[in-house]
């Protein structure tokens, strides 16, 4: 059974977004945030198999000023039991829900998303996910061809399968995240595409998509636009959907899809949150 120590900090409320937004530039997904009803207050929870592995990120704790409230070793599955006590089946966006659990089946009319956490992803709560799933559904996956880069947990990819995307390709750089994207597509009875690819590296020459889906830091995505395949991978007319966009970024994401020919199509926000949806310029 795998050990992890278990960090807990005391949080204010107004920090979450901060905290969160910089867990993802550091790539560090084994943590929560859970909130006490009855004391009004908010604990972070980081899950690590080894102390070093919080040293790469105690500046963060240091600059919000956390206070550390307890540490201690626990089991993986013990945590997320325990992670599971503080979330229900919930709804992603309207008509489209997500079921956290194995052993529950939701009684909803709409789309069911399976998603089991683990210990490095989670299951579609943050802000970033909502909105790429909004713009998913806006533009129509019907017999379309979809990629998502960065997959993650692979929620998104299963979200454009179950709306009726023809073919979808998940990619990922990660081993852990292809995993939990594998696991997840069984769960729900969808045929993706999962693959270890850092960007569009493994992406074939002849392969195109008609929408591209990435929802990661704004650093990444301008990272793959600059990618010499960003373009061949689009197909005529072909749809970009970006989140994982902080206001501060959104200007220099902004100029570098003018540069590959992008033309924005449509805007959400969500808190300090923005997802974008461009359209390749004929």
């Amino acid at each position: 059974m795998d050990k992890y120590y278990e960090y807990v900090y005391e949080l204010e409320p107004n920090e979450e977004e901060k905290i969160i937004d910089q867990f993802i530039k550091y790539g560090f997904n084994s943590f929560y945030i859970e909130e006490d009803v009855e004391s009004s207050q908010t604990f972070l929870k980081i899950y690590v198999k080894t102390e070093e592995q919080i040293k790469d990120i105690l500046d963060l704790f240091s600059m919000f000023g956390l206070k550390l409230l307890s540490k201690k070793i626990t089991e993986e599955s013990k945590w997320l039991e325990e992670w599971k006590k503080t979330i229900d089946f919930f709804q992603l966006i309207d008509g489209v829900w997500v079921n956290p659990f194995s052993d529950k089946k939701v009684e909803k009319s709409g789309i069911v998303l399976n998603v089991i956490p683990g210990s490095a992803f989670g299951t579609g709560l943050h802000s970033t996910t909502k909105l790429a799933a909004e713009l998913l559904r806006k533009v129509d996956c019907r017999d379309k061809d979809v990629i998502d880069i960065g997959t993650g947990s692979g929620i998104l990819s299963v979200l454009a399968k179950k709306i009726g995307a023809n073919r979808v390709c998940a990619l990922d750089n990660d081993n852990l995240a292809i995993e939990k994207a594998e696991e997840i597509a069984i769960l729900n009875n969808v045929d993706i595409e999962i693959r270890l690819s850092d960007l569009l590296n493994v992406v074939g020459e002849n392969e195109s998509f008609d929408i591209l889906v990435s929802n990661i830091v704004a650093e990444v995505l301008i990272q793959l636009m600059k990618d010499p395949k960003f373009d061949k991978v689009l197909k005529e007319n072909g749809i970009v959907i970006f989140s994982g966009i902080i206001e501060s970024k959104e200007k220099s994401i902004m100029e570098q899809a003018k540069e590959v020919d992008l033309v924005l199509k449509d805007r959400m926000e969500d808190g300090c949150w923005i997802a974008l949806m461009f359209q390749k310029k004929i």
